[in-house]
C-alpha cells in the first residue's frame, strides 16, 4: 500500500486510518481529509498538528499538495483517540482572499500575476507564453485573487491550474501527455461513465453585434450571425445564444464553434479506478496530462482523452486511485476580445 506522510515543521504524521487526496483542473487548490492516530506506533509521547501551519503531503514519495492545515478535529473518549486534518495547496489563498484595489496598465497576465502571488509566497510559471500586454486591468470590488486572474486568464484563452509545489501555473488543457493507455482489464479495475446530452443541441446559433453597429436583432445586414452544427445529436435541437459584446464575422464563428465543443466534451465524463497510482516507466498519474482510452463499455477504441482530475483515497472499501476523464475540448478556453475600459475597470 502507498505510504502517505503529512509534513509539519520537522515531524511526519503516518498512522492514517482513511484519506481522500483529490487533485484537478476544476478546482484552483488541491485538498486533503486525513484521518489518523495522534501518535507514532510504540511512541507515548502525543504530537500536536497547529491549524494553520505550513505542510506538504507525500504519496508514495511524490509530492502531491504543498500548502496549510487548514482544519483539525480531534476525537476521543477513554479508550481511544484519533484526530482528523484537512488542508489545501498554497494556492487556496488566491480563492479565499480578496484582490488589492490596484490598476496596472500595459501589463500582462504573467506579470500581474507574479505580482499579486508574491505576498502569498506562491511562484507563478507561464507554460504557454501569455503575457501579451492588457490595456488595463483592475479588479472589482469584491473580486479575490483568482478571480481578477481567472478572469484576465480566460481574455487570453489559457488555464490556471497547480503543480502540487505551491506554484500557480499557466497552462492550457493537455499541456502533457501520459506515459500509458488506459486500458479495460489490464490497467483499468473499475469504470464508470457518464454521457449527458441535457445540454447539446444539433445546432447553435450565435447572434451578435459588430465592432461600433447599434444593437440589431435578426439576420440583418450590420449584425453577426455566426451557426456550427453537433452531427452527434441525432434530432433537431437548436440553440440560439446572444453574444455579450461586440465581435466581427471570425470571432463569431470562434465563438459558436467552441460552445458546441465545449458543451460536447463536457458531457462526455469517465471515472476509473485504477490497478496502481504509477504508470509502466514508474510516473505518478497526473491532472492536465492526455491520454489514450481503450474501452468496449464506453464504445472507446483508441480514444483521446484528457485526464482532468485525480484523487487517491483509503476508506473501507481498500486504497484507491480514480481519475477523471473528459474529451480535451471541454477544457478549451475560448481567447477573447479584451474589454474596453469603463469605469468598472478604475
Amino acid at each position: 500500500m502507498p505510504e502517505v506522510l503529512l509534513t509539519v515543521g520537522n515531524q511526519e504524521w503516518g498512522g492514517w486510518k482513511g484519506y481522500r487526496i483529490a487533485l484537478g483542473m476544476q478546482q484552483l487548490a488541491g485538498r486533503f481529509d486525513l484521518q489518523l492516530t495522534e501518535r507514532w506506533a510504540g511512541q507515548a509521547q502525543r504530537r500536536e498538528i497547529p491549524e494553520g501551519a505550513p505542510c506538504s503531503l507525500h504519496y508514495d514519495g511524490e509530492l502531491l499538495i504543498t500548502g496549510y492545515i487548514d482544519r483539525v478535529s480531534p476525537t476521543y473518549n477513554a479508550q481511544e483517540h484519533s484526530v482528523s486534518v484537512s488542508g489545501r495547496d498554497k494556492t487556496c489563498d488566491l480563492v479565499d482572499c480578496s484582490a488589492p484595489s490596484t490598476q496596472w496598465i500595459g501589463r500582462g497576465l504573467t506579470d500581474v500575476a507574479r505580482e499579486l502571488c508574491a505576498p502569498f509566497g506562491i511562484t507563478v510559471i507561464d507554460q504557454v507564453g501569455a503575457n501579451a500586454p492588457f490595456k488595463s486591468l483592475k479588479p472589482n470590488d469584491g473580486e479575490t485573487v483568482f478571480e481578477m486572474l481567472d478572469q484576465a486568464a480566460r481574455i487570453r484563452g489559457v488555464l490556471l491550474i497547480t503543480d502540487g509545489r505551491g506554484n500557480l501555473l499557466i497552462s492550457r488543457a493537455g499541456h502533457t501527455r501520459a506515459n500509458d493507455a488506459l486500458v479495460l482489464g489490464k490497467n483499468i479495475h473499475q469504470g464508470e461513465g457518464s454521457r449527458d446530452l441535457v445540454d447539446v443541441f444539433s445546432q447553435y446559433t450565435l447572434k451578435g453585434q459588430a465592432q461600433g453597429d447599434d444593437w440589431l436583432s435578426g439576420e440583418q445586414a450590420s449584425g453577426v450571425v455566426a451557426r456550427a452544427s453537433d452531427s452527434r445529436m441525432k434530432r433537431h435541437r437548436p440553440l440560439t445564444l446572444i453574444a455579450e459584446g461586440p465581435l466581427d464575422a471570425a470571432g463569431a464563428r470562434q465563438q459558436v464553434t467552441w460552445e458546441r465543443n465545449v458543451r460536447w466534451g463536457r458531457s462526455q465524463s469517465l471515472t476509473y479506478s485504477l490497478t496502481s497510482c504509477r504508470q509502466s516507466n514508474g510516473q505518478i498519474w497526473r491532472h492536465n496530462s492526455l491520454t489514450t482510452v481503450h474501452d468496449a463499455y464506453q464504445y472507446l477504441q483508441g480514444a483521446e482523452r484528457l485526464i482532468t482530475d485525480i484523487a487517491y483515497s483509503l476508506d473501507d472499501q481498500g486504497e484507491r486511485t480514480e481519475l477523471t476523464l473528459m474529451p480535451r475540448e471541454a477544457f478549451d478556453v475560448l481567447q477573447q476580445p479584451e474589454p474596453e475600459v469603463t469605469d468598472a475597470w478604475y
